[in-house]
């Protein structure tokens, strides 16, 4: 990534990030890296892994293609997704994963 793709990459996070009323501890938290870093990256002063890519997406509800390239994906355009997105930000990994499973479950007692 070029300088101007990580300070974009950066703002894009930062915006989401604040979207969502999140702090930068609760993200570096969930992501499973340091606040420090956390914050170099939201800067543009640092890449990201592609597991730190992916936690970051999990984390701030939103796809990979818009962290990278500012395109906004159907997840965005989903009325529910910021929803989602607050009542899971406090949870742990491990804890959102248990989250989707129930909602899988009650989906599928649905059908």
């Amino acid at each position: 990534m070029t300088h101007d793709e990580l300070l974009l990459f950066g703002e894009r996070l930062r915006r989401r990030r604040t979207a969502l009323g999140m702090t930068q501890e609760a993200v570096a938290e969930q992501v499973g890296i340091s606040l420090r870093w956390y914050q170099m990256i939201e800067r543009g002063e640092n890449t990201v892994s592609i597991d730190t890519l992916l936690g970051l997406s999990r984390t701030l509800t939103v796809s990979v293609d818009y962290l990278l390239f500012g395109e906004f994906a159907n997840s965005l355009a989903n009325p529910y997704a910021e929803i989602v997105a607050r009542l899971t930000s406090k949870l742990t990994p491990a804890q959102r994963e248990n989250a989707i499973r129930i909602v899988e479950l009650f989906s599928d007692s649905c059908k």
